[in-house]
């Protein structure tokens, strides 16, 4: 086995932070702030918009995903998206009416997304069977390292509600930077010599690859849990902070106090306890603990109305819950994944996380329709991401103990 070249596993897992960092500032904190009360749209109608990009990356991504496994190489595929999603998140700070603002956080949201597929993808790249735990703890601590700096540094530039849009220029610089190095310097696959993957080739191995769904019965089962438990994330990126403005009563200002504790925790979780439990336990094992936290944050969330209890009850769970869900799940589908069907799968994982997230957003968006913008309909979508992680817990109880080995990796 080649030793590990630890600088190039760095370029690697700074791009995490990129992501998680576009991912908090706006999704979490910042858009849905800049809808309400900027532009002066229902918090609803940022929902809608999630969910519309959410279909798109979840048609995309395995398309891409199989595009990538024909031509071998993911960092040309990630450079494109990177730079797409930069231009359009930083045109949003200039987007004179709603539909056009919408129209850019879609795109850019869109980008992001698929830039991610690529990202994840290259791990059997940079990892082998023997690290691969100990490197995704490591890249998503770091990620939620990296957005609660990103949060510190960007916060003052929107003391208020109204001023949610001077973020949006800065946070296109600091994920353009942040992606560079997994853009140019992380390991990649080698280049093949293959014909351009049409729309309709692509889509053609998908269906093949399902219809032999049989000889990898595990990783699909695996992927209907994800889908059911990636719910329960889905709605706390996008959705937690409008929770707590509106339920909780936290000012824009205040969310910083809400979320460096669930920040913290998340990288920490990581770091210290989910990808070291993941490499000793096992990923089932793992996961199983992790969708422990999400129900008793929910039990959390529906009792506590204090904003210091709420800020730090909640906010840990939530950020244990979330390090659980990227760390021991990355592990899973590696070890369920033949290598040369990685970028396939990858970005079926990531069709099953975009497609919980049109469920989660959909389930939270429906529930403040019917039942009102009011608390009992934030608490009636919150149930409902209950029984979506109880659903995924019992069938990752199906699955079997397994754990990477040097057919899942293209390191060895």
């Amino acid at each position: 086995m080649k030793p590990v070249c630890w600088w190039r596993v760095w370029s690697y897992l700074v791009y995490e932070s990129a992501d998680s960092a576009w991912s908090l500032i706006v999704v979490s904190v910042y858009f849905g702030a800049f809808v309400q009360y900027a532009l002066g749209e229902p918090e609803a109608d940022f929902g809608w918009a999630l969910t519309a990009g959410n279909v798109i990356v979840a048609l995309l991504s395995p398309l891409l995903g199989a595009s990538a496994d024909v031509s071998g190489r993911r960092q040309p595929y990630l450079r494109v998206f990177v730079f797409a999603a930069a231009a359009f998140t930083a045109g949003i700070e200039f987007a004179p009416s709603f539909a056009i603002a919408v129209l850019l956080f879609t795109v850019a949201y869109v980008c992001v997304n698929a830039a991610f597929t690529f990202y994840t993808a290259l791990l059997p790249a940079v990892a082998n069977e023997c690290n691969v735990s100990t490197v995704v703890g490591i890249a998503v601590g770091s990620g939620y390292a990296g957005g609660l700096a990103t949060l510190a540094l960007l916060s003052p530039l929107a003391p208020t509600d109204a001023e949610a849009g001077r973020v949006f220029v800065p946070m296109a610089l600091i994920y353009l930077l942040l992606a560079f190095p997994a853009m140019y310097l992380a390991p990649d696959f080698e280049a093949r010599r293959a014909p351009a993957l049409a729309l309709r080739q692509a889509y053609a191995r998908i269906a093949q690859s399902l219809g032999q769904a049989r000889r990898h019965r595990d990783l699909y089962k695996f992927l209907i849990a994800d889908f059911l438990y990636e719910n329960a994330a889905a709605a706390v990126i996008t959705l937690m902070g409008l929770y707590a403005r509106n339920v909780v009563g936290f000012a824009a200002a205040e969310l910083t106090a809400l979320f460096i504790p669930g920040i913290v925790m998340a990288a920490a979780g990581a770091l210290l306890i989910f990808g070291p439990l993941t490499r000793r336990w096992g990923p089932k094992r793992a996961i199983l603990l992790d969708l422990a936290f999400w129900l008793a944050l929910f039990a959390a969330v529906l009792v506590i109305q204090d904003k210091r209890l709420f800020a730090y009850v909640a906010g840990p769970l939530a950020g244990l819950g979330l390090a659980g869900v990227w760390t021991a799940s990355r592990v899973m589908l590696t070890a369920l994944t033949p290598v040369e069907k990685s970028g396939e799968f990858w970005g079926l994982y990531n069709l099953s996380g975009r497609t919980a997230s049109i469920l989660g957003t959909l389930t939270w968006t429906a529930a403040l329709t019917v039942v009102g913008e009011s608390a009992a309909g934030y608490h009636a979508a919150v149930l409902a991401m209950a029984v979506y992680v109880l659903l995924g817990a019992a069938i990752v109880f199906t699955l079997p103990d397994v754990r990477p080995t040097s057919a899942n990796v293209l390191v060895r």
